[in-house]
């Protein structure tokens, strides 16, 4: 009975103890009582991400050139890239508890992109365009990142410094419909009217830093710089029976900052904002017109794709 009534009295403890100290095994037990250690919210080596981002921006290429009938000429087309996009993340750190090596995946997508396409036409000091057109755009778009993050300073439980290098890949696809030639002369034409594909695969490197600002919240940044990026594309001009392929070099810039809440030891909840910018420049163009061969031609003078906006979403871990 005497023993009986001990651990009663020393599981009453340490179940106050562990109360008082916000659900953490603080207390020590008594001897030949077994209690599970309580792993710490920032020990959790895998975290899961859902995450939202509403996109506002644009993309675009210009073309520049010569002709012999008309002189120096260039042509721009500017694509709408505001939509919303759903964001899967999920990140594993290895040798939890000191300097640590992680590793995490980040996949986005929205299919719901619309607006106009802008065309525009000139020929050299001429400010007004040759042709202005405008259509209805669909498009799509997805985006794929990969690191390796190496810490290199941690201070208290929650703040520490990363540097990473990793992979970023981007595909934009725009579907033109019902074009609306504005200059010279007003023409319209029903149905799908144009395709383009923009592919951009890239490295990244950078630096993440974790801040604790209260007990429950933290502010995270990460800038990732893209120095080398190849960019492909694929075009078709159905009304003027052209397909085409472009190709250049370019660099880029990831940025996200948020805050983050810890609503419970393995739930926080995120809100921020994120910026990603891609740009390419001299590049080369060939493809059928007509159903006759040209290029590779010096024509593309930049390839760009620009995008900003708020985030919000939620991260387990466990």
């Amino acid at each position: 009975m005497t023993r009986v009534f001990a651990l009663a009295v020393a599981a009453t403890v340490l179940i106050i103890g562990s109360f008082r100290l916000g659900g953490e095994a603080a207390a020590q037990p008594a001897p030949g009582i077994p209690v599970a250690k309580v792993q710490l919210a920032q020990d959790l080596p895998f975290n899961f991400k859902v995450q939202y981002w509403r996109s506002d921006g644009t993309a675009m290429f210009r073309n520049v050139g010569f002709d012999p009938t008309v002189g120096p000429w260039e042509s721009e087309l500017e694509y709408p890239m505001d939509g919303n996009f759903i964001i899967f993340g999920a990140e594993y750190a290895f040798n939890i508890g000191g300097p640590r090596v992680s590793l995490d995946f980040n996949y986005g997508f929205s299919e719901d992109i619309d607006g106009p396409t802008k065309d525009w036409d000139w020929v050299a000091f001429d400010p007004e365009p040759l042709i202005y057109a405008e259509s209805d755009t669909d498009a799509d778009s997805y985006f794929l990142s990969a690191n390796v993050y190496y810490r290199l300073w941690a201070w208290g439980p929650r703040n520490s410094l990363d540097v990473f290098v990793g992979y970023h890949g981007q595909e934009n696809s725009f579907t033109n419909n019902n074009v609306r030639v504005l200059t010279p002369g007003y023409f319209t034409a029903a149905g799908k009217v144009a395709e383009y594909e923009m592919d951009f695969k890239g490295v990244r490197v950078g630096l993440r830093m974790d801040v604790a600002l209260a007990p429950r919240f933290s502010l995270r940044g990460n800038l990732a710089f893209i120095p080398y990026a190849d960019f492909d594309t694929e075009g078709k001009w159905l009304l003027r029976d052209i397909s085409f392929s472009q190709s250049a070099d370019g660099y880029g810039v990831d940025f996200e900052l948020c805050l983050d809440f810890e609503i419970a030891r393995n739930i926080d909840f995120i809100a921020g904002i994120k910026y990603l910018y891609l740009r390419a420049t001299d590049g080369e163009e060939s493809g059928l017109a007509q159903g006759l061969p040209y290029g590779p031609s010096e024509v593309v003078d930049e390839i760009e794709s620009d995008q900003f906006g708020g985030t919000a979403g939620l991260v387990v871990k466990f």
